[in-house]
């Protein structure tokens, strides 16, 4: 049987035109949202800065060596209080990298921690991360280039989570990896901190 050529024409013409269709139906939801999605990250950006340094009134941007943005927290006299780093380190999470914000005063204390989003750690454990119980046990730990020793993480020592001075981090019940993904970049951070002159530069 011959094949009229209005059989194949037509519904090939059809499929171009709803693909055509749909296509610009998601460019336009995409400029629709895309606006509205960097605005929330740039907000919750802003309140994880403002909750790792408190004390802050302002944060300034600069940039490390490598080109990568950190910013100098000011208070509402324009003095320096600390900076805020947003790191990745080596170690990666169960479910990818894992940044955290931190901020570090001008005597290179850790004021506070945030993991970014970490939805994608176990639910339960590794994402218990983000929880206050976990995160409190940085505050206090010093960067010290002088024994260039960094934040390790141990296995259910209470003592470590009694004295969050001690270099020692206290990991999440059944999620080690996650534990040193988050310890990971928050010693990258305070690597940072000594790059741009430590607490000489308060």
């Amino acid at each position: 049987m011959k094949m009229n050529p209005k059989d194949i024409l037509v519904p090939a013409v059809s499929l171009f035109v709803i693909a055509l269709v749909a296509t610009l139906f998601l460019a336009v939801v995409n400029s629709v949202t895309a606006d509205k999605i960097a605005e929330q990250a740039r907000i919750a950006d802003e309140n994880a800065r403002k909750e790792v340094m408190a004390d802050a009134a302002t944060f300034e941007p600069a940039k490390l060596s490598d080109g990568s943005e950190y910013f100098v927290a000011k208070d509402a006299s324009g003095n320096t209080v600390g900076y805020v780093f947003n790191t990745i380190g080596e170690n990666k999470g169960y479910g990818g990298d894992v940044a955290v914000t931190v901020g570090i005063n001008t005597e290179g204390v850790i004021t506070g921690i945030k993991p970014g989003d970490i939805s994608n750690e176990t639910p339960g454990l590794g994402q218990n991360a983000g929880k206050d119980d976990f995160r409190v046990q940085f505050a206090g730990e010093k960067a010290n280039p002088d024994t260039d020793q960094d934040i390790t993480v141990v296995k259910s020592n209470p003592e470590a989570a009694a004295d969050t001075t001690d270099g020692q981090i206290n990991a999440l019940t059944s999620a080690t990896i996650t534990s040193k993904a988050v310890t990971g970049s928050v010693n990258k951070a305070l690597n940072y901190f000594d790059e741009i002159g430590g607490a000489d530069n308060g």
